[in-house]
């Protein structure tokens, strides 16, 4: 697992270069609830995970590789959806958050915008037929529903937590999760949206010439040491999960 000085001098690294065209902001800035998805696949006996180059003119982190992700937004609370996620999934989500959140549908909701974010961004869709044919409409969900799918988050794994330093004009508390690609029902032939580029199939663990943000760098080397010591990429659901913040001006990690 990461070090904490590792992990002190890299987001202090991230803070001051990586958000290059960031402007700071207050420092009471609220962050944002969000879920980011690590696509995972055996290639040539080795694990890769899926990354895209954010576009240059965004204002938060231009021109990087990241995962598909993004902010939750208030339809995810309500999405339908096939099988859930599984108990331990599900109560380690919640004790990792605040009281606020501690509720099966608050969530549940950083893994449906999780499954959301990649359709809309890499065009890959994690479902199944519904039961009920005949399932409500959900506005920001038609593109994905027509597609005659719910979203299935059992295979989906919760892995890391990360909040943005404070003094950033954007900050989020996102929600890490892991799939394997073989739960991907359908991958479309282009992106409903181009909020990435340069789709990769990078080699877990190995980014060099990718410019790849430290924070999601800490949270490769954690995925890359659990699937070492787990040996598959379909992880276990029982494991604690790294904690990254700011706390008292400081840096920190722990595991939850």
């Amino acid at each position: 697992m990461v070090k904490m000085s590792q992990m002190a001098k890299s987001l202090r690294t991230e803070q001051s270069s990586e958000v290059a065209g960031e402007q700071r902001s207050h420092p009471v800035v609220k962050p944002k609830p969000a879920g980011t998805l690590l696509i995972l696949d055996e290639q040539n006996g080795r694990p890769h995970v899926l990354m895209g180059r954010r576009h240059k003119a965004h204002i938060f982190m231009p021109n990087v590789f990241v995962f598909p992700g993004g902010r939750v937004d208030r339809p995810d609370n309500h999405a339908p959806f096939h099988d859930d996620l599984t108990a331990p999934t599900l109560q380690r989500l919640m004790s990792t958050g605040l009281r606020s959140l501690a509720t099966h549908r608050r969530a549940r909701a950083f893994a449906l915008a999780a499954i959301r974010e990649t359709f809309e961004e890499v065009g890959m869709l994690i479902g199944e037929p519904p039961a009920d044919k005949t399932t409500a409409a959900n506005n920001a969900w038609t593109p994905f529903l027509e597609h005659g799918l719910v979203p299935d988050l059992k295979p989906l794994r919760y892995v890391a937590r990360a909040v943005t330093p404070p003094g950033l004009i954007r900050r989020y508390d996102t929600r890490f999760f892991t799939v394997p690609r073989a739960a991907i029902t359908l991958e479309l032939p282009e992106s409903p949206t181009d909020e990435l580029s340069e789709l990769s199939w990078i080699p877990l663990g190995h980014t060099d010439g990718y410019k790849v943000p430290n924070i999601t760098k800490l949270v490769l080397d954690d995925v890359s040491a659990r699937v070492a010591a787990e040996g598959s990429i379909q992880l276990r659901d029982d494991q604690p999960v790294p904690v990254y913040g700011f706390h008292h001006g400081r840096h920190r990690r722990h595991l939850a």
